[in-house]
């Protein structure tokens, strides 16, 4: 045990080390954001409610489905256990007591904070797989440089922070081409890289737009250096034998954990949802050419804030550099590449989709080709290389630094302390999800309207929900009004510019149109007495992710009251 600490002790003194040790640190900052409390505030996170409250059931009863792949969750759910036992041996197994226990912030704060730690952990682990990717393909110098160039990308910052799939889903990608490189070389990990591979799907479906390409690829080429005589090694019939096998356990391995096997009919239930209501819902851009440039164009502006454009830049060089290489190492030099653009065609041009969500896969790929920009200068005049590189990173780590604040300074929190200064007893009705909501104090009356019946709500504890069809407070005639991040906006008083149907998001019904805009115009007898905003120090600024981060609280009060 000494001796492993040792080694530790020693890999944090390396280059290595250090850029582990930066990057673990802009995750600890804002490590607490929103807890403790009943949920995340980041927006599609399995965690703490679809993990914590055995979501992972659905993917395995006869019919059902979830949302998402099962991998992670089932590692979630596993770590949840004992929360999910704390609260079962205080209100018993019944269903729905057990629901009603398990949402209060002692069990899902813990749950939360237990997903996070997993993803911060893989978080670490993409930054070393780059590291050590790139060190392989490279040199050292590439290696380490890629690493840093990883931990300096504001989003997935972010997503490190949360218990979105994201990055796990990348830490398996990248675990991938490592072992698709090790393969190349001759290594006997044609099992491993198709494992890796099926892992990165079944965390999330999009993986495969990433990988569909590059594990056949990676698998023909090295089927093709391989001798056919077994003479100077294994022949090629060895290696053909030795990718079957793979495929077929990673094919095994997939029906498996997929629930495709014991559920067929709900597994095709879920890709139908898969590729119908989950992604064409909410695509911004029209179908056919002129919708896949206007997605192309926004992409090419949106990839360089997630570092910077002097990097973008850089690994635009970078891969002008791997396309131009002759030697051997082409292949493995391009296959990050392959990947990103593999990626980008069949999933973000099939979902029309490009939140940073979805373009952090091609920015976690390519942006590490500036390593190799970088390198290629240094060896040519190395103060030039120096300044590339100062100029590269300085705006991407104020990026990372930028996002560290807007975490800590969520206005959420100036929502909090307002409504902890009022006194207790004080009637507070509350708007939007638990997701995009401040946390209530216990010591006020709070309840929550919805036209939805209440059990298709997500619940929150200390909230009573109310059904009401009108949604009119004024018969209720509540002190104060809280709306979410989600409702704070003047343009969510105006209907839709497309019909959305009532179940696929909250408060785009007529009755709830009425209401945003009556206490938007003050018809409603209530003033805004709080607008709460996202503030950081200059240099720093407020970053919007996937509408989770910087967006306002407002909060209203009776005319009446606001005055006095």
């Amino acid at each position: 045990m000494f001796e492993a600490l040792g080694r530790a002790v020693r890999a944090l003194r390396t280059t290595e080390g250090w850029i582990l040790a930066f990057s673990a640190a802009s995750l600890a900052v804002g490590s607490t954001w929103g807890l403790p409390g009943g949920d995340s505030w980041a927006a599609d996170a399995i965690s703490p409610r679809s993990c914590g409250l055995g979501a992972i059931v659905e993917t395995y009863w006869p019919g059902h489905f979830h949302t998402y792949p099962p991998l992670q969750m089932l590692l979630l759910s596993v770590l949840s256990l004992p929360w999910m036992a704390l609260a079962a041996a205080r209100v018993g197994l019944h269903v729905d007591a057990l629901g009603l226990e398990l949402i209060k912030p002692l069990y899902m704060t813990g749950i939360e904070a237990t997903a996070r730690a997993a993803t911060g952990a893989m978080a670490l682990g993409v930054v070393w797989h780059t590291m050590r990717y790139w060190t392989r393909v490279a040199g050292r110098r590439v290696g380490c440089c890629a690493g840093l160039v990883v931990s300096c990308d504001g989003a997935f910052v972010y997503y490190a922070h949360t218990g979105n799939l994201d990055v796990p889903c990348l830490f398996w990608i990248v675990l991938t081409m490592v072992q698709a490189q090790r393969v190349l070389e001759g290594e006997r990990r044609e099992l491993a890289l198709w494992l890796c591979a099926s892992a990165a799907v079944l965390t999330k479906d999009y993986a495969a737009g990433a990988l569909v390409a590059c594990v056949p690829l990676a698998t023909l080429v090295a089927v093709a250096r391989s001798p056919r005589s077994p003479a100077s090694g294994p022949g090629r019939a060895v290696h053909v034998r030795r990718f079957a096998v793979g495929a077929l356990a990673a094919a095994a391995s997939f029906l498996v954990v997929s629930g495709a096997l014991v559920n067929p009919t709900g597994y095709g239930r879920r890709i139908a949802f898969l590729f119908g209501p989950a992604s064409q819902t909410w695509t911004p851009y029209p179908p056919g050419l002129r919708g896949a440039l206007a997605l192309a164009g926004d992409a090419a502006r949106a990839i360089p804030h997630f570092g910077s454009w002097p990097l973008a830049a850089a690994a635009l060089a970078g891969v002008g550099i791997a396309l131009a290489s002759r030697t051997r190492d082409r292949v493995v030099l391009t296959l990050p590449l392959i990947a990103a653009v593999s990626f980008a065609v069949l999933f973000d041009l099939g979902a029309r989709r490009s939140e940073d969500r979805f373009l952090m896969p091609q920015a976690v790929l390519l942006f590490p080709y500036a390593a190799l920009a970088f390198e290629r200068a240094w060896s040519w005049r190395p103060a030039v290389a120096a300044l590339g590189a100062v100029v590269g990173l300085a705006p991407a780590l104020l990026g990372v630094a930028s996002m560290d604040a807007t975490l800590v300074r969520d206005p959420r929190y100036g929502a909090e302390s307002f409504l902890a200064a009022l006194p207790a007893g004080t009637r507070v009705e509350v708007y939007g999800g638990p997701v995009f909501l401040p946390r209530i104090p216990s010591t006020l009356v709070a309840s929550r309207p919805g036209v939805e019946p209440i059990a298709d709500r997500q619940r929150i504890d200390g909230v009573a929900e109310i059904v009401d069809p009108a949604m009119d407070p004024r018969p209720r005639d509540p002190d104060v009004i809280v709306l979410s991040t989600e409702l704070s906006s003047e343009a969510v008083t105006e209907p839709p510019s497309h019909p959305l149907p009532v179940a696929t998001i909250g408060y785009h019904d007529a009755a709830s149109h009425r209401l945003l805009r009556g206490l938007y115009d003050g018809s409603l007898g209530y003033d805004r007495v709080g607008a709460f905003r996202c503030a950081v120090p200059w240099p720093l600024a407020c970053r919007t992710v996937h509408d989770s981060t910087g967006g306002e609280v407002w909060v209203y009060a009776r005319a009446h009251r606001s005055r006095s």
